[in-house]
């Protein structure tokens, strides 16, 4: 049934984004802003991963054949980017991202840090682009295709909701409780990173004997 389709396909989507468990991640890149900047960060974050989401889903076969990548190279890439930003929280270090007063103006910093880490690849990585080609491929009707395309939408607006319920959270756990939890997520996020290389690479193999 076509609405068994919409179904699946909003859940795929919403389990690989998976915003609950990049909530900690997220909180802990935006842990030196003040809530209203957070709010206006996420927001700009997720209307940036959808957009890039849509893009890629409908058009992702077509750009990466263009530029002549695989996609197991982005997978690579994103995962080394991810692993960068995993040492940073690890270790306590304040992300090159994160504004001083030396830099450029702060909203443009901002802008900076919603793009990139949060709405790419964090929000829309290898692994939500792979699944939105997929579904967008493997779509048999026109009503099939605008399901996937409306799954992208709602998978990030319940994303959304979630990341706006997690400030309660986080203002429970305090400074210390988050500073905990900042390390736990660096740990997680760089095994996602090293999920990502790794799963890059194995791509590369069996691409490379194929041919």
């Amino acid at each position: 049934m076509e609405l068994d389709f919409l179904y699946y396909s909003i859940l795929t989507l919403f389990v690989i984004i998976n915003p609950v468990g990049t909530i900690g991640i997220i909180r802990s890149l935006l842990d030196d802003y003040k809530k209203s900047d957070r709010v206006k960060i996420i927001h700009k974050a997720i209307i940036v991963a959808t957009s890039s989401l849509l893009i890629f889903t409908v058009f992702g076969n077509a750009i990466f054949s263009f530029l002549n990548i695989d996609l197991y190279s982005f997978k690579i890439a994103g995962g080394i980017l991810l692993g960068v930003i995993s040492f940073h929280m690890i270790f306590g270090q304040k992300q090159k991202t994160k504004h001083t007063p030396e830099e450029v103006a702060e909203w443009d910093t901002m802008n900076d840090l919603a793009i990139t880490p949060l709405a790419i690849p964090l929000m829309t990585g290898p692994g939500a682009i792979t699944t939105g080609i997929l579904l967008y491929s493997s779509a048999i009707t026109s009503e099939q295709k605008i399901f996937v395309i409306v799954s992208v939408i709602v998978a990030f607006m319940l994303s959304y909701a979630i990341f706006r319920s997690s400030e309660r959270i986080f203002s429970i756990l305090g400074t210390t409780g988050t500073k905990i939890i900042t390390r736990m997520m660096g740990l997680i996020l760089l095994a996602i990173a090293v999920q990502y290389i790794t799963g890059g690479i194995t791509d590369f193999y069996f691409n490379a004997i194929a041919v």
